[in-house]
């Protein structure tokens, strides 16, 4: 089922055109001089045999343009498109399947998606197949209001600078010639052109020092009014955006400060709190010290340790490290991480509260949570419960150094500012993270502050691919699971307290596929592309773990990537094949599994060596 064509001109994108084309009368002109304006570009159309489908250039009318954002795009890799095919009988189908990049809605190209489409594919396969990959949409009656809009392009005007509605297979063949050809799919809801502007109470903020090079920065999250009818697809998009206005967190961010908080929560027992030495310089990073993540031995040197303490102890000690701090004084830094609210990934229904919170301690902090939207919040999330909600509370100048998360997660700010750096998922390989059995797992392996760029020559790439936004208080931001975040502490008036809490959903249950299992576990897709593509590349390290142990991984990558087995062992020799095999089932050409291994073997074993077996390559 089709959406009904809006009466807008052909030509400039008005409403209510009142003249409709004499000769195919599938498009509306305001009157003779837009015709005139407009019949070169649609006199192809109008010749077509069987009546192709009206196209418009609603998108590029004033009225659509309230929410929109820039476009000036960081470098991304172009559409492999065969525009020219020709229509198969005039049935209005692909000809030949095609690989398109498809953008959700954010007013920038972020957030890209590889979709494919099989010959033989109409529009309304196409916007299924799109709504599906890039809306998270399965409903036909919601696939129904998905539009389709080719990509603005910088420096044009009129016809040339894009952003046009699709309506056909023809319209989209002829978007996709041009040189820069993609989609942006909404779900119903205008595009969105010009770039978000912060909040009028950030841009002071924004100023402060970054623990990055400015240059990685290529574009802004977009703000999403809490009322925007797009938001919940939004929110089910593979990119992140920012919630603002939501009233999702209720009176916490006029409230929660640390005087307030040790009033109503010093009488927990213990939260966990995070100590990093002088010489961390308010690095908090994760590590998992337990005795099964470090089988092959590598080297951990710690840069915080995990302590508890009660909220009073800690916001004492908070205060000396502000002082001294603001002495210029090298000092201790702490952050509070404790979970409040928790359930198990089996258990139905809304999180519980951890131990004892909210029932006989901390009651009036547990009150301030019951009023925050959480009817609201489920209805954004697609239905689906938060597992578990997470308080931080640090301070201005600490930092938190860039990782990623398996789960789906909205962090909210409640008091004072962060700014927070993301990439995308296929960044990956650029940004080296930890191998698999290593205690700081989905961690990058470079430090921001000084890059060694000749241990890690493709962190040079990612110059101008990253987004980056300041959160302020009330404000939510979507970090879909795999995007890497780099989080500061911004300067936060008057005592430097920054406080936030976010809300973890469980990862998707393909995340945690069995990669003895292959192709039964999980529907792989083709092409294989941003988180999935990371899901994959750890089950190949995960199954060469178990199949010869973890120590044996490093070499046998790099005997899968010259494409020949030299070890001895009947173990090795199972692993090369198991996953020789588990590779060529999703990437069939032998270029495409090279380029994969070495993406594994360069991003997270180069330089590395470990106190067991072959160490990195």
């Amino acid at each position: 089922m089709d959406v009904t064509l809006p009466p807008t001109c052909f030509q400039c994108g008005a409403d209510e055109a009142e003249f409709a084309c004499s000769r195919c009368r599938k498009v509306r002109f305001c009157g003779p001089a837009c015709q005139r304006g407009a019949w070169q570009r649609h006199q192809p159309d109008c010749r077509a045999p069987a009546a192709l489908a009206a196209t418009s250039s609603a998108s590029a009318s004033a009225a659509e343009s309230a929410q929109q954002v820039s476009w000036a795009p960081p470098k991304v890799s172009a559409v492999a498109s065969s525009a020219a095919a020709p229509w198969v009988d005039g049935s209005n189908r692909l000809q030949q399947a095609l690989q398109v990049t498809v953008y959700p809605n954010v007013g920038a190209r972020h957030g890209e998606v590889q979709v494919h489409l099989d010959a033989g594919t109409d529009f309304q396969g196409v916007r299924e197949a799109i709504a599906t990959a890039v809306l998270g949409m399965q409903a036909l009656e919601s696939v129904a209001a998905v539009r389709l809009f080719g990509l603005p392009r910088a420096g044009g005007s009129g016809p040339e600078a894009g952003g046009r509605e699709l309506r056909s297979v023809e319209d989209l063949l002829r978007e996709l010639s041009h040189t820069d050809g993609g989609l942006v799919a909404s779900a119903g809801a205008p595009l969105r052109r010009r770039a978000s502007q912060q909040p009028a109470d950030v841009p002071a903020l924004a100023g402060a020092p970054r623990r990055y090079d400015a240059t990685l920065v290529g574009g802004e999250v977009l703000r999403v009014d809490g009322t925007d009818p797009e938001l919940p697809a939004l929110l089910r998009c593979p990119v992140p955006i920012v919630v603002s206005g939501s009233g999702m967190l209720g009176e916490a961010p006029s409230l929660w400060n640390f005087e307030y908080l040790e009033r109503h929560i010093s009488d927990v027992d213990n939260f966990f709190v995070l100590r990093s030495p002088a010489t961390s310089r308010g690095r908090f990073a994760y590590y998992d010290m337990g005795p099964q993540k470090n089988p092959c031995g590598y080297p951990v040197t710690r840069t915080n340790e995990r302590v508890e303490m009660r909220f009073p102890a800690f916001r004492k000690e908070a205060s000396k490290v502000r002082q001294k701090k603001r002495a210029g004084k090298q000092v201790d830094s702490v952050y509070l991480q404790s979970a409040l609210l928790h359930r198990d990934e089996q258990e139905e229904g809304p999180p519980r509260p951890v131990g004892s919170f909210g029932i006989s301690c901390a009651v009036q902090v547990a009150k301030d949570i019951q009023k925050f939207r959480w009817d609201w919040l489920r209805e954004q999330m697609s239905g689906r419960h938060v597992q578990t909600c997470q308080l931080f509370c640090g301070q201005e100048g600490d930092f938190s150094p860039c990782h990623y998360d398996p789960q789906d997660n909205l962090f909210g700010q409640v008091r004072g500012y962060k700014r927070v750096l993301l990439f995308h998922p296929r960044h990956l390989a650029s940004l080296y993270p930890w191998p698999v059995n290593h205690p700081q797992d989905r961690q990058s392996r470079v430090d921001f502050d000084a890059p060694d760029l000749k241990t890690f020559p493709k962190f040079a790439d990612l110059q101008g691919q990253g987004l980056e936004v300041v959160l302020g208080p009330g404000d939510v931001l979507h970090l879909p699971p795999g995007w890497w975040h780099h989080i500061e502490m911004l300067p936060s008036e008057p005592h430097g307290e920054v406080v936030s809490i976010n809300f973890w959903y469980p990862a998707p249950k393909w995340f945690y596929g069995d990669p003895n299992l292959g192709e039964s576990s999980l529907a792989w897709d083709r092409p294989l592309f941003g988180v999935k593509r990371v899901l994959f590349e750890r089950c190949v390290e995960e199954l060469l773990s178990q199949l010869a142990g973890p120590d044996k991984v490093p070499s046998i990558l790099r005997q899968l990537l010259n494409g020949n087995m030299s070890a001895a062992d009947d173990r090795s020799r199972q692993a090369f094949a198991a996953v020789k095999t588990f590779v060529g089932t999703v990437f069939p050409d032998a270029a495409d599994q090279k380029e994969l291994i070495s993406e594994i073997l360069d991003g997270r074993f180069a330089g590395l060596v470990s106190s067991v077996g072959s160490g990195g390559g």
